[in-house]
């Protein structure tokens, strides 16, 4: 699913990942919602992976997100933000809302494939299993503490912070900070890089 009120990058995008994938634009963040949350059993379509640019006429990328996450069917759904927007703020705020990814447009269309690709596989459960592989752990150079293993098998999970919290019983405030201990241990900046850790299937 792409969601981009820009005609021209939309229809493009379509064009190129139709060559492979089933790829379907939107023009608004409310006309993919209509669609994601329809009663309507043949008219709802959830999607592998949803592109979502962040700034939008109407509802914007930020908004969309967050109302995907409010739902149990809809929240597990990785988002990729694609955008023009370029500043770490930005970037920052994307990542902290549990996007797997942070594209800046213009992408080039190998690079677009790779990443579609491989955020399909990675979610659908094709090229690992959700278990972290306890023996690339134990050869970190700073060991990861009890708490943060619980966090990190989540992270493996790909829960979100609010799922942590809720899982283990600890503050948001808390668990922000468990998840960037865990990120500085495993050398990683993007929460969807933790695959590095896990078993193959």
């Amino acid at each position: 699913m792409i969601i981009d009120d820009d005609a021209e990058t939309m229809t493009l995008m379509v064009r190129q990942l139709g060559a492979i994938f089933e790829a379907r634009g939107f023009s608004s963040g409310e006309e993919a919602l209509k669609v994601l949350l329809s009663a309507d059993p043949e008219e709802v379509w959830l999607p592998d992976l949803i592109l979502l640019d962040i700034i939008m006429n109407g509802m914007d990328g930020y908004e969309v997100l967050g109302i995907l996450k409010e739902h149990e069917e809809l929240k597990r759904i990785p988002v990729v933000f694609l955008t023009g927007m370029t500043d770490e703020t930005s970037e920052c705020k994307g990542l902290e809302m549990d996007v797997v990814d942070y594209l800046k447009k213009p992408v080039a269309s190998k690079v677009l494939f790779a990443r579609v690709q491989h955020y399909i596989d990675l979610y659908s459960g094709t090229s690992a299993n959700g278990k972290l592989d306890e023996e690339k752990l134990k050869a970190l150079v700073i060991p990861l503490t009890d708490r943060e293993m619980d966090v990190a098998r989540l992270m493996a999970e790909f829960r979100s912070d609010r799922e942590i919290s809720d899982i283990l019983h600890i503050s948001m405030p808390y668990v922000k900070k468990l998840v960037a201990s865990v990120k500085k241990k495993l050398l990683i900046d993007k929460r969807g890089e933790i695959r590095k850790y896990l078993v193959s299937s």
